[in-house]
């Protein structure tokens, strides 16, 4: 056979072969039609939480054969499979090839009144503050546990094709929105040797409660006061004892990178938690709060996004960042005006999405943080 005609039959099989490939995924994997696989429950330890997990695997990563991992966490009334696709975090793992871990919490009316229906949350918020009740070392909320117990069952393959891609060595990353933010920032601090770096949209600091029954008061959180009384804990939250307890002997070295993004108009959780996960997250590093630096090449911000960053001398990336949206509600802010970048979709019919089209898109913002783009 001459080399041209060779050429163009493997130019056919290729194309043919890379066709199947994204029709399959497309079948496979739709998250319109939340046909992306579930990790089996036997796969995980749940720890007694009541969470199930799906996976998302980007067809960039198939063809890579090996990606990073993105725990995706999703915040109260709100479900994993809607939160993926209308976030944005969707169109960032289709552009950058990821594998996205998706747990779920379950409704569950009759949680936190005893026995057996404990399990879940009245809101399906994942239960960052559950330590009173915890069967781990440590008091980890279990639900942490079960988070964690789900990323080692994905590093092993599980809910993985057999011949399917792989998780990149020290690409593990978690972020999430205001309860899932919460869940988020506690993966960070109970298992830095985990976590690469995390992204925390309207967040709280770890360790600002015991309970899920006292994170209302201690942590600024309400789904029904004014804006006004959404305080947390008064004079702030003391950063050298969440360190202290942190920095357990038992927890190996890690040191992620956080991004924590706050809207100042939010009245669902207290804007002022952004200061005390800086002052946390900045303690953690061993970085001064009050000395923010300029690093590398300023991105285009829009007029209502402030940013201040922090890292050691000599670092080649920013360690901490916190980002205020001036006028921002309690939301996960996306962009959905440029079809060249698309970021998010907007539910025009339902109330209660906690997503919003502010012109900026988070979810793009925390993937150059993390660098899921390399």
């Amino acid at each position: 056979m001459a080399l041209g005609a060779w050429l163009r039959v493997s130019l056919v099989v290729a194309i043919i072969g890379l066709s199947t490939l994204l029709s399959g995924h497309a079948s496979a994997l739709s998250p319109l039609n939340y046909r992306w696989d579930e990790l089996p429950g036997d796969a995980f330890n749940a720890q007694g939480s009541a969470l199930k997990a799906s996976v998302y695997v980007s067809v960039g990563a198939r063809v890579r054969g090996k990606a990073p991992l993105l725990v995706l966490l999703h915040g109260c009334e709100q479900d994993a499979s809607s939160f993926f696709t209308d976030s944005g975090w969707m169109d960032i793992a289709d552009r950058y090839g990821l594998i996205v871990l998706l747990p779920e919490q379950q409704h569950n009316p009759f949680a936190m009144v005893g026995g057996a229906s404990r399990y879940g949350n009245p809101l399906g918020c994942f239960n960052f503050a559950d330590r009173l009740t915890s069967p781990l070392k440590g008091g980890v909320p279990r639900e942490a546990g079960a988070i964690v117990s789900m990323v080692d069952a994905v590093r092993a393959g599980k809910g993985l094709d057999r011949d399917g891609p792989r998780i990149e060595d020290g690409r593990v990353y978690v972020t999430g929105l205001s309860a899932g933010a919460g869940m988020a920032a506690v993966l960070l601090a109970d298992f830095p040797q985990v976590f690469a770096g995390g992204a925390l949209f309207a967040g709280v600091p770890a360790l600002c409660a015991q309970s899920m029954q006292s994170a209302a008061s201690l942590c600024g959180i309400s789904v029904m006061r004014g804006c006004a009384e959404v305080k947390a804990r008064s004079g702030g939250y003391d950063s050298r004892e969440w360190t202290k307890a942190v920095q357990r002997a038992q927890h190996p070295a890690g040191r992620p990178r956080v991004l924590i993004v706050q809207g100042t108009a939010d009245c669902t959780v207290d804007p002022q938690n952004a200061l005390y996960l800086t002052n946390q997250w900045t303690a953690f590093h061993g970085l001064k709060a009050d000395a923010p630096v300029v690093f590398g090449q300023e991105p285009s911000w829009p007029e209502r996004a402030v940013r201040q960053g922090y890292a050691p001398a000599g670092a080649n990336a920013l360690w901490v960042e916190t980002v205020l949206l001036k006028g921002v509600g309690h939301v996960m802010p996306i962009e959905t005006g440029n079809p060249q970048r698309p970021c998010g979709r907007v539910r025009v019919s339902e109330t209660k999405t906690y997503i919003e089209d502010v012109g900026f898109c988070g979810a793009a913002l925390a993937a150059g943080f993390l660098q899921l783009e390399q």
